[in-house]
Parts: structure tokens; C-alpha cells; sequence
């Protein structure tokens, strides 16, 4: 098995998949103000926080059952499955009607998405242990770029064609990822240990210090994740009362 034509074809998937998240997902408030005519202040603020949170609080509860999934069935058809989900949520959004509507799909996008999680379990189980360290760095400059990239050419995107258009782009994007997914990476056959299964709680406790260890690390993800998201949203929503044009395209370069 080629590692190294693995990762190339993970690294273009993940850039992919990451630019058609972050091509739409900047500018929920602006589709929320603009498309669904939900009133500056108090109602676009909370509908705004409902939207941008129901995907995260989906994810954070669905990806511990994704990941027993991926140790029991394989990385690659989590990865293919995070990606086909992303896919068929996002671009959905473009048939959004009223604010409860877009907010469900967010939700149904975070149960069934988390890309980078399962590319990242996918470098790690399939590059030989010399080399991970450099190959998840490889792989967090696809996520870095297609997040730098996505809200920039998504703003330019959103100002010429309209918002709608630009979560049915996003989901193409997402659709597009698949193709090297499915063509090119390989994955080792499972090997399945002989007696019984520990359960991820025995796992934890059979490594001292293990259990602090992923408190912190998760915390802290946590916390990063949360202040991204809010300050993101924050500074559209006040380039909403700022910018009476092209907010999409300032918004994307902020």
C-alpha cells in the first residue's frame, strides 16, 4: 500500500471538503437576514446563535458513535460518510424556507458530517509511525488552506450570485471531495483481536493519567471551537449594521 499516494489524495479531499464547509457557513447570519427575512436585532441574533450551534452540539454528541463505528467497520467509509452527509445537508440549505428549517438541517449536517476527525484517524492508522507526526501536519495545512480559501471566494460568490447558490456550491465542493476518497485511498483490513472487546471506558482507565489527559485536551478544543464560531458570527452580524453592500465579500475576507 502507497502511504504517501494515500495522503496526497486525503490532503486534496480535506482541502475540499473544508473549502465547501467554509465557502456557505460564514454568512448564516446574512442568509438569515437577507433570504429568510428574519429582522436585524434581537430575533436575527438568537436565530443566528441557534443555527450556527446546532451543528456543533450534533457533532459533539454523534462523533463518539461514529468513532466506535470506525474502529468496528473501517476509517475510509467514515470518512466517505461524514462527506456524503456534509454533502446532502449543505446543499439542502439552498431549499430553505424559514429559519426552523435551516436550523434542522445544521443539526442533521453535524450529526452526519466531521470530516477532519475521520481523515485525521485515517492518516494515523495507515502512515508507518515514523512519519504520522509529519503526515497530520500535511493534513492540517489541507484543513488551514480550504478554511483560509472557502470564506473568501464563498463572500465573492454570495455578492454575484446570492447566497442560496453559494450552500448548493458548498455541497458540490463536498461531493467533489469523494472522488479521490473512493478512486484512490486504501485502507488496511481490520485485524480483529481474538477474545473479548474492552470497552473505551477500560481502554482509558488501563493508562494512568489517560483520563486527565482527554479532559484537557477536550476542554480546551472545546473552548477554541466555541470562541471561534461565536466571534465569527459576532463580526458578521455587525458588519450587517455597517456595510449596506457587499457584505458577503467583507464578511469573507474577515
Amino acid at each position: 500500500m502507497n502511504w504517501r499516494r494515500n495522503l496526497a489524495a486525503l490532503w486534496f479531499a480535506e482541502f475540499t471538503a473544508i473549502f465547501g464547509f467554509s465557502f456557505a457557513f460564514p454568512f448564516l447570519s446574512i442568509f438569515l437576514s437577507k433570504d429568510l427575512g428574519v429582522h436585524p436585532g434581537r430575533d436575527l441574533d438568537l436565530w443566528t446563535a441557534a443555527s450556527a450551534s446546532a451543528s456543533g452540539f450534533a457533532l459533539a454528541v454523534a462523533s463518539p458513535i461514529w468513532g466506535i463505528l470506525g474502529d468496528r467497520l473501517g476509517r475510509k467509509p467514515m470518512l466517505l460518510r461524514s462527506m456524503v452527509g456534509g454533502a446532502i445537508f449543505v446543499g439542502l440549505i439552498f431549499f430553505v424556507q424559514n429559519p426552523t428549517e435551516l436550523i434542522i438541517l445544521r443539526f442533521l449536517q453535524g450529526a452526519t458530517s466531521g470530516t477532519v476527525a475521520a481523515a485525521t484517524a485515517l492518516v494515523a492508522a495507515e502512515t508507518p509511525r515514523s512519519r504520522v507526526g509529519w503526515a497530520l501536519g500535511v493534513v492540517t495545512s489541507a484543513i488551514a488552506l480550504g478554511g483560509a480559501i472557502g470564506p473568501v471566494v464563498g463572500g465573492l460568490a454570495g455578492d454575484l450570485f446570492g447566497l442560496r447558490l453559494v450552500f448548493l456550491g458548498g455541497g458540490v465542493a463536498l461531493f467533489l471531495a469523494i472522488i479521490p476518497v473512493v478512486l484512490i485511498v486504501r485502507e488496511s483490513p481490520l485485524v480483529r483481536v481474538a477474545g473479548p472487546r474492552l470497552s473505551t471506558l477500560a481502554v482509558i482507565n488501563a493508562r494512568p493519567g489517560l483520563d486527565r489527559a482527554l479532559a484537557v485536551l477536550i476542554g480546551s478544543q472545546g473552548l477554541i471551537s466555541t470562541i471561534n464560531a461565536a466571534t465569527q458570527q459576532l463580526v458578521v452580524l455587525r458588519l450587517l449594521e455597517l456595510v449596506s453592500s457587499g457584505v458577503s465579500a467583507v464578511s469573507g475576507l474577515g
